[in-house]
């Protein structure tokens, strides 16, 4: 994967989703008495926040890399936290406003309600996503990572395979499906946010020569790749962020 941006340089765009879907939260906590919302924001910017904080802890992330917003840098000791909240929680609140939309398909106000804050979510997102693939275009190439190392692979597999017993054995009847409407919200959400970049050449499926150069893959490779990612790196490891609240009872699905 090679990115001729980092998130952390465009973190403006974080912080407005984040606030937007934080609102919305709020809004179902204190006008519709549900606190489901307030749960996955929370569930979902821990979950992440962690990631990057092992990430940080092991030397995984750039000598002197840091987050600026707005003109003002993140402490070191903050930047998973804000991670968590600008990019976690964005993603798991996202999935689960899809999820509810479902839940609530048999009463059309609130389905509609829900469907049209969805909505107007991802055309914010779609925004913000070109807005930074406008400003990355063409700028030198800041990151390459590969896909496909050992490590990543057994971690992403050991994430998915625990999440969906979780799932089918321990979250109840019906939950798998319920389950499946969160992700395809999630995978709706990831691709309106980075799919953009990726058109727009900020983020693209490379090809790393014995000399060093980095070329762009044949567009076939470009489509299954990245499909690949946004499934198997992003949404299904990230199905915890809504299995575990599950699980211990601090959410309810009707």
């Amino acid at each position: 994967m090679v990115r001729s941006f980092d998130e952390a340089g465009y973190f403006e765009t974080r912080v407005i989703l984040m606030i937007l879907l934080l609102v919305i939260s709020l809004f179902f906590a204190f006008k519709k008495e549900d606190n489901n919302y307030i749960v996955i924001f929370i569930s979902s910017t821990i979950f992440f926040g962690i990631v990057e904080l092992l990430l940080f802890s092991l030397g995984m992330r750039a000598e002197g890399w840091t987050i600026s917003v707005f003109g003002l840098t993140i402490p070191t000791y903050l930047t998973w936290l804000f991670q968590g909240l600008g990019e976690g929680a964005i993603y798991g609140v996202s999935g689960f406003l899809f999820l509810d939309m479902y839940l609530k398909r048999d009463d059309e106000s609130e389905f509609k309600l829900r469907r049209n804050l969805f909505l107007v979510t991802m055309i914010i997102v779609f925004i913000c996503s070109i807005f930074v693939g406008i400003l990355a275009r063409n700028k030198p190439i800041t990151s390459v990572r590969l896909m496909f190392g050992v490590v990543a692979i057994l971690y992403l597999s050991l994430v998915i395979i625990i999440s969906l017993v979780l799932a089918k054995f321990v979250a109840g009847e019906g939950f798998l499906k319920q389950l499946g409407y969160y992700l395809l919200g999630s995978f709706i959400f990831i691709v309106v946010n980075l799919e953009p970049m990726h058109i727009l050449g900020a983020r693209y499926i490379g090809i790393v020569h014995s000399d060093g150069n980095v070329t762009y893959a044949d567009p076939v490779y470009q489509v299954f790749i990245m499909l690949y990612s946004y499934l198997i790196e992003i949404v299904i490891p990230r199905a915890h962020y809504l299995v575990v609240p599950v699980v211990l009872g601090l959410i309810k699905l009707e």
